[in-house]
This record gives C-alpha cells, structure tokens and sequence, in this order.
C-alpha cells in the first residue's frame, strides 16, 4: 500500500507539468548509406490536440527526440504506455517498424534506431518539414529486448547521440553480440531490467553489457520482481506467451507498478540529457534513493551538472567552419564564420529550447554579439545557413 501511494503521488507530482496532447504521423525513411533502406516510422509528438497528423505545438519549444526498438516478434506500436509517459512532456518520439519478422537482423535493427533519432532530428533544419525548428538538437535511442540489444550495435563508436537506454536488453547473436560491442559504446547509458526475468536473465544478457559499456556516465536498475514482457503494452503482442512457457511459476508485480518505476527513472534522466535541466539529476537519485525496495543500482560515478559541460552531443554534419570567442565571457561574443555563406539564420536557445534571439544575416564573416543582457548560464547558439549548420553551446558568465 505504502509503494501504491508513493507511485500514485509521483504520478499526481509528474501529471501537473504535462502540458502537450499527443498527436501521431507515420513516415517511410530512406537511409541512403544502406542501398536507401526504406524504415517505416511511427512518430508521437506535442501537438494541439490528440489526432492523427495533428499540427505540432507552436509555443516556441524547441523539443528533443527519441527513437525507440521494438523487442523480438513486438511490433513498433506495442509501447504506447511509453509514448502517454513521455509525449506531454515535450519529447518527439519515432518507432522504427523494421525487423519485426524473423530472423532479424540487428545489426540493421541497431542502425536504424540511430538513423530514425538522427533524421527526426535533423528535420528540424528542413523547412518542408513539420518537425521545421522543432527540434533541440539533442536525442537518445532506446529499446526493449531485442531493441535493446539493438541500441549497442548501433551505439558503437557514435557521439552526436546525446544518450541511451534500455529494457531488459537481450544479447544479439546473429550478426554482432551486443556484450561485446558494448565495448565501443561511450554515451551516457540508463540500463533497466527486472530481478525475474528469465527471457534474458541478467546476469547474462543487460548486465554483462552494462559492465561492458565504456561510458563514463552509466547507472544500471534491476526492478525487483519485474518481468521482462511488461516493459511493453500488456496482451499486444506474443511476448508474455514466450514468457508463460519459459518462465512458468513466475509471479510479479503488476505491469502499473513496473512502468512506474521505470517513469520515475527514465524522465529525470531523459529532463537532464536531453533538456539540458540541471535540477533533474537532483530529482533523478532523489527518486531512486527514495524508492530503494524497489531497485538493486549500481554506477559508475555520480553524476553532476558538470556533465552537461562536457563534449556536447548534437549533430556534427552538414557542417559550417565558424569559431565563437571568448567563451565563456561576460556576455560579448564574436562569431566569425570561416566559409562561404548567401542567407544564415542565427537562433540562440536556453537549455528548455526556449528561443531567446533570432536573426538573420547575408553572407557576414564577422559578427558581434551583445548578450550582458542575459542571466548567467549556459545557451545554444544555432547558426543555420545555406551552406551547412553551425552549433555551440556559450557560457555567460
């Protein structure tokens, strides 16, 4: 009862800051490195009302992106929960719909789940787009089961990908072993799975990668008693089936309780990644220090906001040559831009996507910026021309 009550007023708590509805698209991708593989997407974002092909929201947030993985014989729509946890909260969410016969490949499942991440986000550059100057540059990839394993394929060696998580990640064997490529991934990495699964035990599927991972940031939660089919919607697909047979006998907390502590987790650490918001770490192991009956944790180092002035992790192609100095300084920035150039628009953000500044600039190679108006902290600065993109973080001091 106690455990009901505090999940309940987690839910009230989170509830109040919902602010969006939830509207939803679907789009045939084409990765051109692969012979043009064509990934049909299923997107959820913020919109003005809860409706397919709805207009997304117009207040000025800029929003991050999210790419998600189905498990093994799931399908793209099986986690809906996901989509009602996150979407009111300002995130832009994509299912890859590929793999979902047998055999898969996951090696090509774990590309896709990143090029889905990178291609929403970069339709935040395409003006004929209806994600246009929606996105925030920031993005995670995630994924359950297979999915999950999938996320370390695709993580390998990859850094304009902000984060990673995952759901009871299940060792790949067809092509790579997730446990061993975990090796190349260095993104910071959130890592659930639950005391009874015994699809993918954890002791031999997620926590042999988690170990494996070399990121400096990584946090490992085992759910006491959870299961692994009900990190997905309940009775949608043959996962529990699976599960009745191979792990008969089994009893678990219900698949309320189990999303909820996954939601508990899994926001604060997507807030602080991709929203750039330093209180959320804070909220982050206040939540898992307050629930410790429900969670075996461990770490690799406790994270601070310092690890938000690390190497940042947005795009880094289709880029401009361009230098911002001094920076970090009072508020006076000079911009010099080191390539050709006809029209650019420059857009400076704070760490909500919030735009702050907008203007526009024909072919200048030395700007001066005056921001001494502005409160101490970090920003975005975007500089969008026809010539390719440009993107720093500065620091008022």
């Amino acid at each position: 009862m106690k455990k009901q009550l505090l999940i309940l007023l987690a839910f009230i708590s989170l509830s109040a800051t919902a602010q969006y509805s939830i509207g939803n698209t679907k789009i045939i991708l084409k990765d051109r490195s692969r012979a043009s593989r064509s990934i049909l997407t299923f997107i959820y974002y913020p919109a003005t009302a809860d409706s397919t092909d709805a207009p997304i929201i117009n207040d000025g947030t800029k929003f991050p992106v999210i790419s998600f993985g189905h498990g093994f014989v799931m399908t793209a729509l099986a986690y809906q929960w996901l989509v009602q946890a996150l979407v009111p909260y300002g995130y832009i969410i994509g299912f890859p719909s590929t793999e979902e016969g047998v055999p898969p490949n996951h090696s090509d499942f774990g590309k896709d789940e990143v090029f889905v991440a990178r291609a929403l986000r970069d339709y935040g550059d395409s003006s004929n787009s209806f994600l246009f100057n929606k996105t925030n540059g920031y993005t995670a990839v995630g994924g359950h089961s297979m999915g999950g394993g999938a996320t370390f394929l695709g993580m390998q060696n990859v850094t304009d990908i902000t984060t990673f998580f995952n759901f009871s990640a299940a060792e790949t064997f067809i092509t790579q072993s997730a446990i061993q490529t975990a090796k190349n991934c260095r993104q910071p990495a959130l890592v659930f799975t639950g005391t009874k699964d015994c699809v993918a035990p954890p002791a031999t599927n997620s926590l042999a990668m988690y170990n494996n991972l070399a990121s400096e940031y990584k946090f490992f939660a085992n759910i006491h008693d959870a299961s692994h089919c009900q990190f997905g919607d309940p009775h949608k697909t043959p996962c529990e089936t699976g599960e009745a047979f191979a792990c008969q006998g089994e009893t678990y907390i219900t698949s309320q309780d189990q999303k909820a502590d996954v939601f508990l987790l899994l926001q604060s650490w997507l807030d602080f990644w991709l929203k750039r918001n330093c209180n959320a770490i804070t909220s982050f192991y206040s939540n898992a220090g307050s629930h410790l009956s429900d969670f075996d944790t461990m770490q690799s180092k406790v994270i601070d906001c310092s690890a938000l002035s690390t190497v940042t992790v947005v795009k880094h192609h289709n880029a401009i040559k361009a230098d911002i100095f001094p920076n970090p300084s009072k508020g006076m920035f000079n911009l010099e831009i080191n390539d050709n150039y006809s029209n650019a628009m420059l857009t400076l953000s704070d760490l909500s996507g919030r735009t702050i500044d907008s203007k526009m600039y024909k072919n200048e190679k030395s700007i001066s910026l005056d921001y001494s108006y502005l409160a101490k902290g970090i920003y975005q600065l975007q500089f969008s021309s026809d010539k390719g993109n440009y993107i720093a973080k500065i620091v008022v001091e």
